[in-house]
This record gives C-alpha cells, sequence and structure tokens, in this order.
C-alpha cells in the first residue's frame, strides 16, 4: 500500500509541476553592451545595471526601489513614461526601459526593489514613495570561493526574497493582495533568477530583489 501511494504522489507531482511565472535577469552596463550578471553580485558605485524581465502571466509591472539612504523611487511605471505598464506573456520588457539603466549609488548596503505584477492597474499618482527609513543597516559582505578569487563580489543575502510581512512594502503592494511568503519558489540558477508557484496564479505577486552595493 505505502509503494502505491508513493508511486501515486509521484504522478501528481509530475502532473504539476511548479508552475513558473517570472524570469528576471540582472544586466551589468559595459562600455556600450550589457552583461548578465548574478543577481547576488555586490555593485561599486556608479555601476549602471537594468533588469530584463519576462512573464508567464498577463498583468501590470510595478517595481519600487527602497534605497540604501532610505529614500524611495518608482523605477517602473516611471513619472510621465509615456506607455503602458501592462505586461503581455513571454514578451520581454526592461526595466526601468528600453532607454533607461539604474545607476548604484548612496550609502554601502542593499537596495531593496518591491516587485508586483497585478490584474488590476494601479494609481500611482497618489502613492507618495518617498521616506527616509533606511531598509535595513547590513553591509555586504564577499563570500569566499573561486569567484572572490577571480575578483568577483558576492554576496548570499542578495538577490529575490518573499515578503512575509505586509509592513515591509508600499501600501499600493499590500493593498493588492499580495502571494504569502511559502507559495513563490526562487531559483537562482545563473544568470536568471526564476520565480514559480505550485500552481497556476490569478491574483497578485509580490516580492523583492535585494542589490548589493558598496
Amino acid at each position: 500500500m505505502i509503494s502505491v501511494l508513493a508511486g501515486l504522489a509521484c504522478v501528481l507531482a509530475a502532473e504539476n509541476p511548479p508552475q513558473q511565472v517570472i524570469e528576471i535577469t540582472v544586466e551589468l552596463r559595459q562600455g556600450s553592451d550589457w552583461k548578465p550578471v548574478s543577481s547576488q553580485r555586490v555593485f561599486h558605485a556608479n555601476d549602471d545595471i537594468r533588469f530584463r524581465l519576462r512573464s508567464r502571466i498577463p498583468g501590470y509591472l510595478y517595481v519600487l526601489n527602497h534605497a540604501s539612504s532610505g529614500e524611495r523611487a518608482w523605477l517602473y511605471p516611471r513619472p510621465n513614461q509615456g506607455f503602458s505598464n501592462h505586461v503581455e506573456i513571454d514578451k520581454v520588457y526592461l526595466v526601468p526601459d528600453t532607454k533607461g539603466s539604474f545607476i548604484v549609488g548612496g550609502e554601502p548596503g542593499f537596495d531593496v526593489t518591491y516587485w508586483m505584477i497585478t490584474p488590476e492597474s494601479q494609481d500611482i499618482s497618489a502613492a507618495d514613495p518617498a521616506t527616509r527609513t533606511k531598509p535595513g543597516s547590513l553591509l555586504p559582505r564577499c563570500r569566499e570561493g573561486l569567484l572572490r578569487a577571480r575578483g568577483v563580489c558576492e554576496d548570499q543575502q542578495a538577490g529575490p526574497h518573499s515578503v512575509s510581512d505586509s509592513s515591509e512594502i508600499p501600501p499600493l503592494f499590500s493593498s493588492s493582495g499580495g502571494l504569502i511568503s511559502r507559495d513563490l519558489k526562487f531559483q537562482t540558477s545563473e544568470p536568471a533568477i526564476r520565480i514559480s508557484t505550485p500552481e497556476p496564479q490569478s491574483g497578485s505577486i509580490v516580492y523583492a530583489l535585494w542589490i548589493a552595493h558598496r
């Protein structure tokens, strides 16, 4: 009986694999080119980065950056963006946008970017992102290993994070019904971050991406 139940569990798991819904790649400008890099990379001041996103669910994309200095600013959509922030299935989008990028700077630490894809359009004009509260006091630390020997610094705290406490995120995000912490699965095989859920998701998806810099 035990072997039969185990076999049935394997069949069900095969029939209901995790649903990959979002893929994000962090890119670093090198000269005139953009190079995919690890999301756990520790960047330097004035590094120029951007994000490449592909989603398998449609919806409206919102990205808010909470800088290590405490300031918040919309990365997507940006003020006066001039085009819709609706994302279509399997289409590639650049954040901040096709002509923009994100200059790393401010106090050494972690910028926390909050990401949301939601079925309904949100009014960000009434949402004031400004704050002076710092997201944390942690400082990036290079982990030991071959990459550090090659001059590449990575911190295991950087990269994707689930958000279990609604008080951590902007009110606009928490009021949209984001997924609870245990629902999201992260796979950080380089260079892309892959985010999945146990089943098809029809509500909002909210998570954080920590950007380390020194």
